[in-house]
This record gives C-alpha cells, structure tokens and sequence, in this order.
C-alpha cells in the first residue's frame, strides 16, 4: 500500500500536466476572442452595396435600385446619391430599427448614433451609412412623401 507521500507525488504529477492545459485552453479562448473583435463585421470585410441613386438630370422621381438582398451578420456600406437639387428624404424605419449603425459619413465628418428616422439631402451629395444586419426580414425604404410616384423600394434580409 502506498503512503500519504507517495499519493500526493502522484496526485501533483497530474494535476502539473492538467493546470498547463486549462492555462493553454483559457489563452486560446483570450486569443480567440481578441480576434473575433479584430474581425469585427462593422468593420472589417464590408459589402459595399450597389449606390441608390436618388433623381437624374430629366427625372426627379428616379430612384434606382430598388431591390437589395443582404445576408444577417454581415456588415455593409451603402452609399446615397442624390443627383439632383430636389429634396430627398430618405426612410427605412423598420429597417433602420433592425440594424447595428456604426456611422453615417457625409464629406468629411462622420456621424455616429444609434438611430436614424432619415437621411435627407436638400441638393445634390453623397451620404454613406454602415451598419451590420442584426434581423432577418423583409423592409421597405423609400422617399419621404414620393411613394406613390414610385420612389419606393424593398431590403430582403436573409
């Protein structure tokens, strides 16, 4: 039968080799996690949506396209073009609801909040807005007060 001793070396022998595993298990996990943040969908490998073009030089009410189809967990930029003097305010309430903005840039500044209701142009200019997809669903966008005269359109969240 083996002493008190001699049960303690055997118990230290293992526990040595086991106390290096779960160090080696927790630093995976910490270096893991640093690189899940470094590859974080708001900002790295955004999608860069085709750019709605709000008017054109012979038609204020053209809007163009009006369909887009977007992946849950992904991040994207979507530039707005507004290519004519005549105000534009764009609405996607129920989408701008179901996504994680991270900014909206207009020229040189950027503007970050956890919201938006519209994003209006009163002239010609670019605005681009980045987010990530957070809810799957079916959204309509459009031009504050032009929906009828067609200026409507649909985000499929897949």
């Amino acid at each position: 039968m083996k002493g008190p001793n001699e049960r303690r070396k055997i118990r230290e022998s293992y526990m040595k080799p086991t106390s290096i595993a779960v160090a080696t298990a927790f630093a995976a996990m910490l270096v893991g996690s640093a690189q899940a943040q470094f590859l974080d969908p708001a900002y790295h490998n955004l999608e860069r949506l085709e750019p709605l073009v709000l008017g054109s030089e012979d038609n204020d009410f053209h809007m163009e396209p009006r369909e887009y189809h977007l992946k849950v967990g992904q991040g994207y930029r979507w530039m707005m073009q507004a290519e004519s003097d005549f105000e534009y305010g764009v609405v996607a309430p129920e989408f701008f609801r179901n996504i994680w903005i991270r900014k909206v840039e207009v020229g040189d500044v950027e503007i970050k909040t956890p919201s938006l209701d519209e994003i209006e142009f009163e002239d010609e200019g670019e605005a681009e807005l980045f987010f990530v997809t957070i809810r799957p669903g079916s959204y309509e966008f459009g031009v504050r007060g032009m929906q009828e005269r067609g200026m409507v359109g649909t985000i499929i969240v897949e």
